[in-house]
């Protein structure tokens, strides 16, 4: 999807695009909002991507998560409350969902394999044989374009309907199922927007470029009635950096404990 020229101005998808945006996700598992972010906020996160991920040294098998610092501007609105995007989860999971520091960055250095296909999270309840509606919905930004030559994530859509047995997600069972599917590879310009249900079945798919493909990566969860209690085991931010954020920020990340 493109944004209009206004609803780059006011931060809000309008009417149709809305509508369309919603039923992408419920449909297919994701939606793309192309080229959403100014190119200047996507250069300044990449340099500071850069900085950060010399302080990583790339896993074995070229993928991994870079966390990202407490500090600008990684803090920025456009991520940590990107407009569009929680628009699009708060018509999916009502306006009391919530989420976690750190973020983090889905990287793929240079050399990086195919991964298996896989979900990031199972159904909620998984014999039950209709797919309920998301419970965990994940925003990805990508700071670099998203091509067939870097590892574009490849994703099945319409697979975070299908319902699994234990034995139906199995590396070896997803990928006989996937071969007689249609998947479609997620190339989008940096500074795209992509909204994912995190059921559907995808993969990341080999880097063949001499550069790091990375995007910020930030999960938001459905509200539940005892769900923030389990936080205890978290590491916990410092006051200073919480009260930084912008007010909604605060509200989507008030179950995060704090020193």
């Amino acid at each position: 999807m493109i944004l209009s020229s206004e609803e780059r101005g006011t931060g809000r998808l309008h009417g149709a695009n809305l509508a369309d945006a919603v039923r992408h996700v419920r449909e297919s598992g994701y939606v793309i909002l192309e080229d959403a972010l100014p190119h200047t906020w996507v250069d300044a996160v990449g340099k500071a991507f850069e900085e950060a991920s010399a302080e990583c040294p790339p896993p074995e098998d070229g993928r991994g998560a870079v966390p990202i610092r407490y500090e600008d501007p990684f803090l920025d609105p456009f991520a940590v409350e990107n407009p569009w995007g929680l628009q699009i989860i708060e018509a999916m999971m009502g306006d009391d969902f919530w989420s976690i520091f750190p973020y983090h960055t889905n990287t793929s250095w240079p050399g990086a394999g195919m991964q298996n296909i896989h979900r990031d999270t199972k159904h909620l309840f998984p014999d039950f044989p209709v797919a309920l509606p998301p419970s965990l919905l994940i925003i990805h930004i990508p700071l670099v374009d998203f091509t067939d030559e870097n590892g574009s994530t490849e994703v099945w859509p319409g697979s975070h309907l299908l319902i699994d047995s234990p034995e139906g997600t199995t590396p070896k069972n997803l990928a006989e199922r996937a071969a007689g599917m249609p998947s479609v590879r997620t190339n989008m310009p940096a500074g795209s927007v992509l909204v994912r249900d995190m059921r559907i079945w995808h993969r990341g798919m080999p880097n063949r470029t001499r550069t790091i493909r990375t995007m910020l990566s930030i999960v938001y969860f459905r509200q539940f009635h005892r769900y923030p209690d389990h936080l205890v085991h978290m590491d916990e931010i410092p006051g200073v950096v919480l009260n930084r954020l912008p007010e909604r920020a605060k509200r989507i990340y008030r179950y995060h404990p704090v020193t």
